[in-house]
């Protein structure tokens, strides 16, 4: 849309944007005739949670940390569970009272609330015992009564009173209560307006009161149960730690442990030391054995020798003997046979000399040892390595004996350090549990006493008796009515103009057609003396004819007489109007012409003729037609009787296909130039499809201000399939302003500034310079 499209709209409906907001205006004038006078009292919280004083060291600030702590405390403030307290409190102030005070409540309130009030209440504060210094019943009594009846059940009195839309003690009354963080600061602001002075005030100081008092109780209670936790572990740790202890204690008795660690090193020192002695001393005594063994087959030859030397002593006889029988026998030796036993005795001596040597020098071998020691001198030796052998086996069993309780000292040991390691840790990590626990405690009282000092909310701005109400907003509540109804109004006028689906003008109509377009005929109403509606409709059908010329001229269609079928998907599209006229000016250009019609009814009277105050006072053009227009003239005052026949539609008259089938009083002698045919409605009869065909030229006549339904497309694509390109289309009934689309700006009388801001709006600021 373009601006001068919005000036126009805005333009064409001017009245009813004024005139709405002046009526809404009003309305709200009448209905703030009579405010209620509404006061206001307020009151500031220093919360010194974002600066105040700490008793942590090297406390650092907290950005997300201090907007979660007013967030706290925020909703605190705005529970449900505080605004019941604060309704109760200011229920038991108000019911303490034997009489109106208006610095509590004034009398109107006094006397309303007495009205309301049950005889149960009545009669327990008319026995109430208890009294304040001013007579009044004690207030505390009152409160600890009220709870206790909203504990009991709900279906009492206190209970309806806070649940339902009582505008002082309800909590929606109570929840209207507004906190606000002033900036950035450790300031809270509550505010609260009422219509009575006495009770805005009390409400506030009974809020502050009981959100100090729940703050602090809140914060402290967490802090206290954080103390109280660390303390029972602080307690079962050193219970844990002091049993581990007595574990490690009774461990050490039960195994004679003094140091563990360093006996344990002693033993294994010791038990090395044994070991490698023991095993020096084993080969020590594998050593003296061994020599013992040598020295003993030493000694045990002396039986050799003895045998030797006997052996030596009967060889010497033997030999001696067969000496003397060789000496005897070479004394008789005078025979073969005798010097035969000779040689053999010799020979048998002979043998017996060598053994006697072989036994000498063996005698020898046993009486001296292989290094040439003789045998006396290793008896001593021999003496020697036994004592010596005895005493390093009698020094081994001692070892032995001592290795035996040494290992035995060590198998006591080695499971020993296992158990102890593990006491030790569990003693270890016992105790750095305790530490921890000990500095968890430290830090929560340390949070603790941080605690006390930060939920300590001081009241630096106490809530003042508001004396005068608040300014009511009557002005601007009745300015904003009517900018709003008239936004709305607006919003309504181009809400329908954008989502327009109407055919409307030539241009949307061919987008929805697609069509070509033949022109376009403006809507015929009773228009002022500033428009020239006659001249501006002849100029239109002057564009339709010279399209009419054209669209032959381009087909060669120069037959006569030229076949033109004006037709419409539904009623009420202007078709008898539009072909009537264009039989009159085609009569008017010296053609002859012939208009058949289906009906010979003049339907352009028929319309009903609407109420024109309305229009008139909201600005919009007369909706009345007027029947005066030449436009709508009777077809029968500019055509003759022979020129404007009517033919029956009968059953025959969907497989027409010349004019001449039609069932009309034809005249024979009659050859027109043009035969204008008007159809019946397409959707409403079967239509002569193959007289479509055949015509030269096919008019769909629509009106500008219906929807295009999908019903209208099908029957359309079946005359397009017909037609073809010899189908166009007339908008009938346009508004006066879309027609600037063919004649440009219409002519009016307009004053010279409104016509410099059209041109702005235009951007047309040069368009009085001649050239």
């Amino acid at each position: 849309m373009k601006p001068i499209d919005f000036i126009k709209l805005i333009l064409k409906h001017k009245i009813i944007l004024i005139v709405t907001p002046i009526i809404f205006g009003l309305l709200a004038v009448v209905l703030t005739n009579n405010p209620k006078r509404t006061y206001q009292s307020q009151t500031i919280l220093y919360t010194g949670i974002a600066s105040g004083s700490s008793i942590v060291q090297d406390k650092t600030f907290n950005y997300l940390a201090a907007n979660n702590a007013f967030d706290n405390l925020i909703n605190i403030i705005k529970s449900r569970d505080t605004q019941e307290e604060v309704a109760i409190r200011l229920l038991s102030q108000h019911l303490s009272l034997k009489q109106p005070d208006s610095k509590f409540l004034s009398k109107e309130a006094y006397k309303g609330l007495q009205e309301i009030l049950p005889e149960d209440i009545k009669d327990y504060l008319s026995k109430a015992e208890k009294l304040d210094k001013n007579g009044n019943i004690d207030y505390e009594t009152i409160v600890a009564h009220l709870t206790e009846l909203v504990n009991q059940e709900n279906s009492n009195f206190v209970y309806s009173l806070l649940s339902f839309n009582h505008p002082y003690y309800s909590i929606e009354a109570i929840s209207k209560v507004k906190v606000l963080r002033i900036s950035s600061s450790d300031l809270v602001k509550l505010s609260y307006e009422t219509d009575d002075p006495g009770i805005c005030q009390q409400t506030l100081k009974i809020y502050i009161d009981v959100c100090i008092k729940k703050y602090k109780d809140l914060k402290e209670s967490g802090s206290d149960a954080v103390v109280k936790y660390f303390e029972t572990q602080l307690a079962q740790s050193e219970n844990k730690l002091k049993s581990i202890e007595q574990k490690l204690l009774k461990f050490n008795q039960d195994n004679n442990i003094i140091n563990y660690y360093e006996q344990s090193k002693a033993v294994a020192i010791v038990r090395e030391d044994m070991g490698v002695e023991f095993n020096k001393s084993l080969a020590q005594l594998a050593g003296t054995r061994a020599s013992t063994k040598r020295l003993e087959e030493k000694l045990a030859m002396q039986e050799l020798i003895q045998q030797k030397n006997n052996a030596i002593v009967e060889s010497k006889k033997s030999l001696g003997d067969l000496n003397y029988k060789i000496s005897v026998l070479e004394a008789k030796a005078n025979t073969d046979e005798a010097h035969a036993n000779i040689s053999k005795l010799k020979e048998q001596a002979k043998n017996i000399q060598n053994d006697i040597k072989s036994n000498v020098d063996e005698l020898y071998s046993f009486q001296n040892t292989t290094d040439g020691v003789p045998i006396d001198k290793v008896l001593p030796d021999w003496v020697d390595k036994v004592v010596e052998t005895e005493d390093l086996q009698a020094k081994i069993d001692v070892m032995n004996a001592q290795n035996k309780a040494i290992e035995k000292q060590f198998s006591t040991y080695a499971p020993a350090g296992a158990n102890l390691k593990r006491i030790e840790r569990e003693i270890a990590v016992a105790e750095e549990e305790y530490l921890e626990i000990l500095h968890g405690l430290n830090l929560a009282k340390l949070k603790f006493q941080d605690t006390q000092l930060s939920s300590n909310l001081k009241e630096v701005d106490p809530p003042f008796f508001p004396l005068n109400p608040i300014p009511n907003k009557r002005k601007i509540v009745i300015i904003a009515i009517a900018f709003v109804s008239g936004l709305i109004v607006l919003a309504a006028i181009l809400f329908m103009e954008f989502f327009d689906n109407t055919l409307k003008n030539e241009k949307k109509a061919a987008e929805k057609l697609e069509l070509p377009s033949m022109g376009m005929i403006p809507k015929i109403f009773k228009a002022g003396s500033h428009i020239n509606l006659i001249k501006i409709q002849d100029r239109l059908m002057d564009f339709i004819m010279q399209d009419f010329d054209r669209t032959f001229k381009v087909n060669n269609i120069s037959k006569k007489p030229k076949i033109i079928t004006v037709f419409s998907t539904r009623s009420n599209e202007g078709k008898s109007v539009i072909t009537t006229n264009i039989a009159r000016k085609l009569k008017a250009s010296g053609h002859s012409v012939l208009v058949l019609n289906h009906s010979d009814e003049d339907k352009s009277k028929f319309s009903a003729s609407r109420s024109a105050w309305l229009y008139k006072f909201l600005g919009y053009s007369d909706p009345r037609i007027d029947y005066n227009n030449p436009f709508l003239a009777e077809a029968k005052s500019y055509l003759d009787a022979s020129e404007y026949k009517a033919y029956d539609v009968n059953h025959e008259y969907s497989h027409v296909k010349a004019y001449n089938e039609l069932d009309f009083n034809a005249d024979k002698n009659q050859n027109p130039d043009y035969i204008l045919i008007e159809l019946p409605n397409l959707l409403d009869l079967d239509y002569p499809s193959e007289l479509i065909a055949n015509s030269d030229l096919s008019l769909l006549v629509c009106r500008s201000n219906r929807l295009w339904s999908k019903a209208d497309d099908n029957i359309l694509d079946k005359i397009k399939e017909i037609s073809g390109e010899k189908l166009k289309f007339i908008i009938n009934g346009v508004e006066i302003k879309e027609i600037e689309t063919l004649l440009g700006e219409l002519p009016k009388k307009r004053s010279k500034v409104r016509i410099r801001i059209k041109n702005m709006f235009r951007f047309q600021f040069y368009t009085s310079n001649r050239i």
